[in-house]
């Protein structure tokens, strides 16, 4: 396995907190899987903020690439911390829950993933993401042992509804379907990542079964808008309890309000206040 050294990063948090629903931890190692690979990281010792990392990807070994576009590992951390500090909230929120990071995930993966989110807890998105997986995605081989990746997009558009309600979904089935369909039809993943902030709103939302929460959580955890946080019942709850936000405030008009006092790190803000407020 491959070697690399982490500074200031919980992986635990990170990975399995609810940003992505694709990770696991089983024997000492965290198995993550995309559309396209399997990913193993294993932490082996922790000295002074640093880790020693050893990871392999499958079935193409060795991509770095990947797994520093993935972890983030360009972003300078302390700044952020620095930047994201402005009250005793946040304050409280890094230092109960030190060196938690953002991730960038793959498009289409992020946001079938959180179609598959709505009215749903992150135990339970992380099963129906299994139960897809195991039914449509294609079985990798790791070390003797099977790994399914995430399905294509592909074959989610082609699936018969039926066989995608066998995965628990409910009605979110026919939106996971018209999502998929709605993404080859439209080639939306080629010029996504060409879009202003205001026109990846507009594209995101015009995918039935897409609102407001579903078009933030796509646009913090894959497309890399770090002034973005997501406001579902938990976000909402940071800005009425501890920030005092009219209750009645439109999504809209509270998305800006945090925006405005982050001054453009709303997205790794919020992700502190979330474990914080969910965990009192």
């Amino acid at each position: 396995m491959n070697k690399l050294i982490l500074e200031d990063y919980n992986l635990e948090m990170t990975l399995l907190g609810g940003q992505a629903f694709n990770w696991d931890f089983e024997d000492e190692c965290f198995y993550g899987f995309t559309q396209s690979r399997i990913i193993k990281l294993m932490p082996v010792e922790t000295c002074r903020g640093k880790s020693l990392l050893q990871w392999q990807t499958y079935p193409e070994n060795d991509d770095i690439d990947f797994l520093k576009s993935y972890l983030r590992l360009d972003v300078n951390y302390k700044n952020i911390l620095n930047k994201i500090q402005k009250d005793r909230y946040v304050k409280t929120a890094v230092k109960k829950y030190p060196n938690l990071r953002l991730v960038k995930q793959d498009f289409e993966e992020t946001l079938l993933s959180f179609i598959i989110s709505t009215n749903n807890n992150i135990k339970s998105i992380r099963k129906y993401i299994r139960l897809l997986s195991q039914k449509f995605g294609k079985s990798i081989n790791v070390n003797g042992d099977k790994y399914y990746l995430f399905p294509r997009t592909e074959v989610i558009a082609e699936a018969k509804l039926e066989d995608l309600l066998s995965c628990s979904l409910g009605f979110r089935a026919k939106y996971l379907k018209g999502t998929a369909k709605y993404l080859l039809e439209n080639k939306l993943t080629k010029k996504i990542h060409k879009l202003s902030e205001e026109n990846t709103r507009i594209e995101l939302k015009k995918i039935k079964g897409v609102g407001d929460k579903i078009t933030d959580c796509v646009m913090v955890f894959s497309l890399g808008f770090d002034n973005i946080t997501p406001l579902d019942v938990w976000g909402k709850r940071v800005l009425t309890d501890f920030y005092k936000v009219n209750k009645k405030m439109k999504y809209k008009d509270m998305r800006r309000w945090i925006e405005n006092y982050f001054e453009g790190y709303a997205g790794w803000a919020g992700q502190f206040l979330f474990e914080y407020i969910r965990h009192q």
